[in-house]
C-alpha cells in the first residue's frame, strides 16, 4: 500500500493555517499566507472559485463580502455585492480586504485580527507563484460550489477545469490536497486528475448546513445506506486520501477506523486551546484552525 501522505501515524498532526490565519490577520490574503509560514505551520487551506472568464480566485464567499470588503472609496459595503463569478479580476481586486467590518457579527468574531489595509482578493495565480518558494508546503484547495445553488458558481467540470489549467503552469514544493463539501466536485478530479489528492468535506450536525444524509445533493448521489451508514467506508471506496470532518462529529473510534480505511483524517475549524487538545488526543492527522500557533506544539 502506497504510504498515504496526508497521515501523521507517528508525530503531531499537520496543522493547516484555515485561510491563511483567519484570527490573527485577513483570510485568504497573501499577508495571511506570509505570516502562516512564519509560524512554522506545515499546512495552508485555501478557498477557490472562478471569477469572470473562468479565472481561479482566492475568496470564500460567493458574493463580494461585505463583512470584510470595502469599495474603491473606502466605503464598506451595505450588503453582499456582486456574485465572485460574474466579475473580472480587476473588478475583484479594485475592493479592500485588509481588515473586518467592525460594525458587522463576523467582524466582531475574530477582534484580535489585524488589519493589512490595500490587501486584495488574490489570484489562484498569484498564490501559487508564491508558494513555488515555501518548501514543504502542503496546499490544501477547497473548491467552492453549492450543491443546492448552481447559479452561485461555474459547473463543477468547469472548476476542476480552471484549477487544474493553473495548477498545471506551477511547480509546487509540496503536496496538493483538493477538498469540497461538494463531491461532485470531486468526481470531475477523479476523471480530470486521477492521481491528484482528494479531501472529503463533511458536516454532520443538525440544522440547515448538514451535508450527510441519505439522498444529500452534496454527496453526488452516493449511499450511505449502501456502505451501512458508514461515512469513512463511503469515503474510502470512492478512492478518497482524506476525510474532512468538523470536529465536533470525530470520535476516537472513528478516527481510529478511517485510518485503518487508509484514510487521513483531518478536523475543522478548531480553535480553543481545549478543542486543539482534544484533536490531537484523539489523534487525527491535520488540524485546520485560525489560530495556528495555538496548534504548534
Amino acid at each position: 500500500m502506497t504510504l498515504n501522505p496526508f497521515r501523521r501515524p507517528h508525530g503531531a498532526p499537520i496543522v493547516y493555517g484555515h485561510r491563511g490565519a483567519r484570527g490573527v490577520l485577513p483570510e485568504n490574503t497573501l499577508a495571511s499566507f506570509r505570516y502562516l509560514r512564519r509560524t512554522g505551520a506545515q499546512g495552508l487551506e485555501i478557498d477557490v472559485q472562478n471569477a469572470a472568464g473562468q479565472v481561479p480566485v482566492v475568496v470564500h464567499d460567493p458574493f463580494v463580502p461585505m463583512q470584510i470588503a470595502r469599495d474603491p472609496d473606502g466605503t464598506w459595503l451595505r450588503a453582499a455585492g456582486p456574485k465572485i463569478r460574474d466579475l473580472t479580476l480587476a473588478q475583484l481586486q479594485a475592493y479592500d480586504v485588509g481588515r473586518l467590518n467592525p460594525d458587522h457579527a463576523y467582524g466582531k468574531a475574530y477582534p484580535d485580527q489585524k488589519p493589512c489595509d490595500g490587501e486584495r482578493i488574490p489570484s489562484f495565480e498569484q498564490v501559487l507563484d508564491w508558494a513555488a518558494g515555501e518548501s514543504g508546503l502542503i496546499l490544501n484547495i477547497e473548491i467552492k460550489s453549492y450543491a443546492t445553488r448552481d447559479d452561485l458558481a461555474d459547473a463543477p467540470a468547469v472548476l476542476v477545469e480552471a484549477l487544474l489549467q493553473t495548477l498545471a503552469q506551477h511547480r509546487l514544493p509540496g503536496e496538493v490536497l483538493v477538498s469540497s463539501f461538494d463531491w461532485r466536485v470531486l468526481d470531475e478530479v477523479r476523471q480530470q486528475a486521477p492521481d491528484l489528492a482528494r479531501g472529503y468535506l463533511t458536516y454532520e450536525q443538525p440544522g440547515d448546513h448538514l451535508t450527510v444524509f441519505e439522498g444529500s445533493p452534496w454527496m453526488a448521489g452516493l449511499s450511505l445506506s449502501k456502505h451501512a451508514c458508514n461515512l469513512p467506508e463511503l469515503i474510502a471506496a470512492q478512492g478518497g486520501q482524506c476525510w474532512c470532518a468538523y470536529h465536533r462529529d470525530l470520535t476516537e473510534a472513528r478516527i481510529r477506523h478511517a485510518q485503518d480505511l487508509g484514510l487521513a483524517v483531518n478536523a475543522w475549524t478548531v480553535n480553543t486551546p481545549e478543542d486543539i487538545a482534544r484533536m490531537i488526543a484523539l489523534g487525527v492527522d491535520g488540524i485546520i484552525t485560525d489560530y495556528p500557533t495555538r496548534a504548534i506544539g
